[in-house]
């Protein structure tokens, strides 16, 4: 008895880790998930940043070319901007819990708020 209750006390804890992970949507629309933190920032605090910033940058038309990422190679982080205002760096940390290489998701990030992004700064969320 004693082993089920252990076993099934560290699945719990597997799946607690597992899902680990914020979903950001704006209007209704996905636009990226962040499984790790920054800093000294959860993965919570850092999503509540990110969402403040994308939900300012809504309220004028917004276009692709407008939405810009930048290698920072000493790090090997890349930044995604919004306007020239920072949204969101995309680390090493980032690309390893999402199973990636880190350019690989910063790209993956870049092309999803290009798609998603202009439609919505066109009608900002009510």
């Amino acid at each position: 008895m004693k082993r089920l209750l252990s076993f099934v006390g560290a699945v719990l804890v597997i799946a607690a880790f597992a899902q680990s992970y914020v979903d950001i949507s704006i209007g209704g629309k996905f636009i990226m998930r962040l499984r790790a933190g920054y800093g000294n920032l959860s993965v919570e605090e850092r999503a509540r940043i990110v969402e403040e910033r994308l939900n300012a940058s809504l309220g004028a038309r917004l276009t692709e070319e407008q939405i810009t990422l930048k290698e920072i190679k000493k790090d090997r982080q890349y930044e995604i901007y919004i306007r020239g205002q920072l949204l969101i760096t995309v680390t090493p940390a980032d690309a390893e819990a999402a199973q990636m290489g880190v350019k690989q998701l910063a790209e993956h990030w870049l092309k999803q708020l290009r798609q998603t992004l202009p439609g919505l700064s066109a009608q900002p969320p009510q």
